[in-house]
């Protein structure tokens, strides 16, 4: 494409503006028919960087689901001020990684000029970067373990980071014995706090949910959970931690019971009272609704 347009330009200079013009309006074109499919919206879009999001869906599961005949259960998110990093816990296979993702997407394509899958009366702010640790990124290449590579990528982020900043992490502190890779993850998310950066981050780690708990900037979110029918209701609710019902997953799993059972008696006791008074909050909040 490229190459044609210099070509145009060297023999005929009105032909290569027709043609930039062509292509403009294809690409403008190609975002409606978009926009059209995903029912998106174009919200309103503040300077100052923020995220304030309405009735949320991921873009890709909503035209994965509609074409089903599924719904697409939305979520509302708002960061700024001093609630500008989520800490989101929750069981596995529960929606966290789908919430993180759809902000990270949707923010994406809304600096690229795309409409939104999101309510029109929703906010975006403008990030000048965002950072992105998702995945696996070990390579025998370079001698990285997995543990190595997020470290790697944890450093760009100290270095980049700022008030200007987007970061979106994936089960932060994994990769090493929990206890130090809980401390260090703890270390730095006070820095990214520290710099005033809006951020997005899933874990299974009491002392993250802790930290979110009793720091200002930083706020716990987790995925509901049926804990009666034992399946996850891909909803998120910002303000509390989740329980990760680490042994009720195991139940349902299949796992023997006596294997469990020995499990529960190797937790460290203040640990598992923990884990179970979020259970238990869990499962009134529940009731209540009922």
């Amino acid at each position: 494409m490229r190459a044609l347009s210099e070509l145009l330009r060297k023999f005929h200079p009105a032909m290569s503006k027709y043609f930039s013009l062509i292509v403009t309006y294809d690409a403008v074109r190609a975002k409606a028919k978009l926009a059209v499919k995903m029912n998106a919206q174009l919200p309103y879009v503040d300077p100052k960087p923020k995220i304030d999001l309405l009735d949320a869906r991921h873009p890709l599961l909503y035209l994965y689901n509609a074409a089903a005949g599924k719904k697409t259960i939305p979520f509302n998110l708002k960061l700024q001020g001093d609630e500008r990093i989520l800490v989101i816990s929750g069981p596995n296979a529960g929606g966290k990684t789908v919430c993180r993702k759809t902000v990270g997407l949707l923010q994406l394509m809304l600096q690229a000029g795309f409409l939104v899958t999101v309510d029109g009366n929703s906010r975006f702010g403008i990030f000048k970067n965002v950072l992105v640790d998702i995945g696996d990124s070990q390579s025998l290449e370079f001698e990285l373990s997995t543990y190595s590579s997020r470290l790697k990528h944890m450093k760009v982020f100290l270095e980049k980071s700022s008030s200007d900043s987007l970061f979106l992490i994936d089960e932060f502190g994994t990769g090493t014995d929990p206890s130090l890779g809980g401390a260090l993850a703890e270390s730095i998310l006070e820095d990214l706090n520290y710099k005033k950066s809006v951020g997005i981050i899933t874990t299974h780690y009491m002392n993250l949910k802790v930290l979110a708990d009793k720091t200002k900037g930083i706020i716990n979110g987790s995925m509901a959970f049926d804990s009666k029918k034992l399946i996850p209701l891909f909803r998120l609710e910002v303000g509390k931690p989740g329980s990760s019902y680490t042994f009720v997953v195991a139940e349902r799993s299949g796992l023997p019971q006596s294997v469990i059972h020995r499990a529960r008696k190797k937790v460290q006791k203040n640990n598992l009272l923990l884990e179970e008074l979020l259970n238990k909050v869990e499962h009134e909040k529940a009731e209540v609704r009922a």
